[in-house]
């Protein structure tokens, strides 16, 4: 065991530097690509719980005004997003301050990850309005997730996830959150429009 001593766990880590981080940094990136950014959906789903096409379960609503439907939908579901939104650059700003390197920084790791939780949400959105049953979307959402972890990027399904495993900033990555950022809009409109089409049917 006199080997064992002459170990120095201390000086080997800072002759490592940065890369003695690295399983660490995998551990934090996979539980907030594969946990954290998803849970972003959670609300969106939830908040149309009890939303029907019925005329009767809607009545609140105008049908040729927008404002009551873009609060129904759209502005009630970003309000919730933003509350989200804010506990999760908590979280970012603490990663920063737990490993501060200069390419762990508030502005990368908001490039890698806040344009999947935008996209999650307004998936989240989309599904829920579109189907009408709370089972359908957190299937999807989930099943996706469990594949891509298991698969990572090995499907033909559009990838929403980063897989940045040290947390840089790639140029692929920026493609991506612009990518993830187009259609998160798109479904953004695509369930309002859904919404105002039930509301004058």
């Amino acid at each position: 065991m006199a080997f064992v001593k002459k170990i120095n766990i201390s000086s080997e880590a800072k002759l490592m530097g940065m890369d003695f981080y690295v399983p660490f940094l995998q551990y934090i990136s996979r539980i907030i690509e594969f946990v954290v950014c998803p849970i972003a959906a959670w609300w969106s789903v939830y908040l149309f719980l009890d939303y029907s096409g019925d005329k009767d379960k809607t009545a609140e609503l105008t049908p040729n005004s927008l404002t009551p439907i873009l609060s129904y939908g759209l502005i009630r579901v970003t309000s919730f997003f933003l509350v989200f939104l804010t506990a999760f650059f908590v979280l970012l700003i603490s990663i920063t301050l737990r490993y501060p390197y200069p390419y762990i920084s508030v502005f990368n790791l908001t490039i890698i990850y806040v344009p999947q939780t935008v996209l999650y949400c307004y998936l989240g959105f989309f599904l829920m309005v579109l189907s009408r049953n709370i089972v359908i979307p957190l299937f999807i959402l989930l099943t996706y997730i469990v594949v891509k972890y298991w698969t990572t990027r090995d499907i033909p399904v559009y990838n929403v996830m980063s897989f940045s495993i040290d947390m840089q900033l790639y140029p692929r990555i920026i493609l991506l959150a612009v990518k993830n950022i187009a259609l998160a809009l798109a479904l953004a409109i695509g369930g309002h429009f859904i919404l105002v089409r039930r509301k004058k049917i």
